[in-house]
């Protein structure tokens, strides 16, 4: 009986030390594994991320390889039989990678349908002082009006994030200089700040044209322009008593109060109801973003000198005009300026070879500018450095220059600030025997020698 009774003792010892050995190392081996496993998946991410970034390299090496093997113009393309699309391109389109519900400073130019002149009439003198009585300025219409007291005071009140910092109204476009101070809501951007700013200004039109003829005034076209006939008075949404305005770019008042939503009477018709009513402003909108210390004050300097800029195109408008299908040996030109600068006998071609020494180049620039102070003309397309240096004195010493462009001239073109100083003293004239693209790409030594011998051209002609 003892026996037996250690026999059966020993051996449920022998079994629960057995289980107890399991228990420790089945602990041991868990707990092991646990801290192993944040290694084990780091690993496999780390694979997995040499495995997708080694797709990429193939993915754009086949890219590279499919892009070089493809035709780089438009001659490759025909020559390979394949169809070429004309793009139209659209100088609406907004900035790529931005993200326009963020902070940001923008201009935005917004423009009446038909470039009609609704927004008021231009009166003063484009080359009068500023600050004279004569200075050029726009007299708001009752829509221009509407709009300053009224309707650019909804955009802060509609969206408190969002500053209007300035405001230039012209006859047929404005502009507005915006702040947006903080992230805008989810769901809200840029564009429908825009997109509510014009429906409010186009339903306080409709409000003033309900069963009137459209108000403004009538385009011009050269400086003798005829006055417009007197318009029939049409009641002007803005406060009793308030002064008229007189000036194409004003800063927004800051405390001015909202005007509720929906103030401005919607017309039976309109485009809610059975019949569409037309809208004020062209689809879509111009958008610049403020990107580099000093481009802001050159804004405002622009938006303030808007009047004038407009008055002198009105008294010179054969000097802003795109002149097409000019003839000059064996080139056919578009040219933008005072055209007569052709005819001047007193020209040169300003072209430096890359032979000249430092001697011979300054012998030269010095008959170069001697030419050009007595009335002369100096053609060049400024390429080389040194053209671009005698160019550039001649240019502030206010000669008479001709200047040959690579790339030709889009269809609202118009010279932009000493270039339309020159143009409106009709002492600058700028010539492109191609036509206008938005390609980014460098002048070729063909399309230099080309228009070296162009420069030749008019200067022995």
């Amino acid at each position: 009986m003892p026996f037996t009774f250690l026999y059966t003792r020993a051996i449920f010892v022998f079994f629960e030390t057995v289980f107890v050995k399991f228990v420790t190392l089945t602990r041991k081996r868990n707990k092991k594994k646990n801290l192993l496993l944040p290694k084990m998946k780091q690993k496999e991410n780390t694979k997995l991320k040499e495995n997708q970034v080694f797709l990429k390299k193939v993915g754009a090496f086949k890219k590279r390889k499919y892009l070089c093997s493809m035709p780089r113009s438009r001659e490759e393309a025909d020559n390979a039989g394949l169809p070429v699309k004309e793009i139209q391109h659209n100088m609406k389109l907004r900035f790529p990678c931005h993200n326009y519900s963020d902070k940001g400073t923008y201009m935005l130019t917004l423009v009446v349908e038909g470039r009609k002149p609704l927004f008021g009439t231009l009166q003063g003198d484009g080359l009068a002082p500023s600050d004279s009585e004569n200075e050029p300025r726009v007299v708001l219409s009752p829509l221009g009006k509407a709009i300053l007291d009224r309707e650019i005071q909804k955009i802060s009140a509609f969206y408190p994030m969002v500053e209007v910092w300035k405001l230039c109204i012209m006859p047929d476009h404005l502009h507005i200089i915006i702040r947006v101070k903080e992230k805008m809501p989810e769901g809200k951007n840029l564009g429908q700040v825009v997109r509510g700013f014009k429906t409010g200004c186009t339903r306080a039109w409709w409000g003033l044209t309900e069963g009137k003829e459209t108000f403004g005034e009538p385009k011009v076209t050269g400086a003798q322009a005829t006055p417009a006939a007197p318009v029939p008075a049409i009641p002007a949404p803005v406060p009793a008593g308030s002064a008229p305005v007189h000036a194409g770019s004003v800063p927004v008042p800051a405390g001015s109060a909202p005007v509720p939503a929906g103030s401005a009477p919607v017309p039976a018709g309109s485009p809610a109801g059975p019949g569409l009513r037309p809208l004020l402003f062209e689809k879509g909108y111009c958008d610049k973003i403020l990107l580099r210390p000093g481009q802001l004050d050159n804004w405002k300097r622009y938006l303030d000198d808007n009047p004038r800029r407009l008055a002198i195109k009105r008294q010179h408008p054969d000097y802003f005009t795109i002149m097409h299908q000019i003839s000059i040996g064996e080139w056919t030109c578009k040219a933008v300026g005072n055209r007569f600068l052709l005819n001047n006998p007193e020209k040169a071609a300003v072209i430096v070879h890359s032979a000249y020494n430092d001697a011979q180049f300054a012998e030269m620039k010095a008959k170069w500018l001697a030419l050009a102070e007595n009335g002369g003309v100096l053609i060049s397309a400024a390429i080389a450095t040194r053209e671009k240096e005698v160019m550039r004195e001649a240019m502030d010493c206010g000669y008479r220059l001709i200047y040959l462009r690579e790339n030709g001239f889009p269809e609202f073109y118009k010279p932009a600030g000493e270039s339309f100083t020159a143009c409106s003293e009709g002492r600058l004239l700028q010539i492109s025997p191609w036509d206008y693209h938005m390609q980014r790409k460098t002048i070729s030594r063909e399309q230099c020698l080309m228009l070296n011998r162009l420069a030749e051209e008019i200067a022995n002609t």
